[in-house]
């Protein structure tokens, strides 16, 4: 029970805080608080997962983590892209908030044992609900005019991604035989554990941001 308090507070916290610096400071501390998650990951977190020693850690460290949140830093900056690292994050700690809560009080059929024993059906399909739910509400807050079904679709698309970005972490983990990836947001497994998910999406979103904006508007 302590550790669902802790999580929930430290959750609250640094989602205000993240939050706060998108909508009310200057576009550039947004993408420096971008960046800053970038170097306390690699420094304090990814050697957790892979001995800085290894080949292996210097080939997958551009890829992941340090490529996505350039993507994010690049649509941060685009005063046409911003809306879509917006309905990225909104979706991505929407879905992680529905797998975490659904799964935890309804979970029981496994999804991914071998990968990860704690991810259910139930949990996967929570967080879809949750994502949107949260789509639905970006859509008419942003008042948007595209059609609904095919934000619809790329939501379930993405909410796919996302999964497969948190299963892709956790099987990192898993070869290196820890449970957490660091211990910079207690409760929470790390700060990769809160976006993993966001980074492995980020490459969709990215790559595709001009047929997103065609859909959304």
């Amino acid at each position: 029970m302590n550790n669902f308090i802790v999580r929930n507070v430290i959750g609250l916290i640094g989602g205000v805080i993240f939050f706060a610096v998108y909508f009310y400071v200057p576009t550039i501390y947004f993408s420096l608080l971008l960046a800053f998650i970038t170097g306390l990951i690699v420094l304090f977190e990814w050697k957790n997962i892979f001995k800085s020693n290894t080949v292996l850690f210097w080939i997958i460290l551009p890829v992941y983590p340090i490529l996505p949140f350039m993507f994010l830093i690049l649509l941060n900056q685009s005063l046409q892209y911003r809306i879509l690292l917006l309905f990225l994050f909104i979706i991505g700690f929407s879905f992680d908030i529905g797998s975490y809560y659904v799964g935890t009080l309804f979970g029981k059929h496994k999804l991914c044992p071998v990968i990860s024993p704690g991810k259910t059906w139930e949990g996967f399909i929570g967080g879809c609900v949750f994502a949107t739910l949260t789509m639905l509400i970006f859509y008419y807050w942003q008042r948007l005019t595209g059609s609904l079904m095919p934000l619809f679709l790329v939501t379930l698309f993405l909410s796919i991604i996302l999964f497969l970005g948190d299963l892709f972490e956790s099987m990192l983990k898993r070869r290196a035989n820890i449970k957490d990836s660091g211990v910079l947001m207690p409760g929470h497994g790390g700060l990769l554990d809160r976006f993993d998910s966001i980074l492995f999406a980020s490459y969709f979103v990215y790559l595709l941001r001009d047929c997103l904006l065609q859909l959304i508007y």
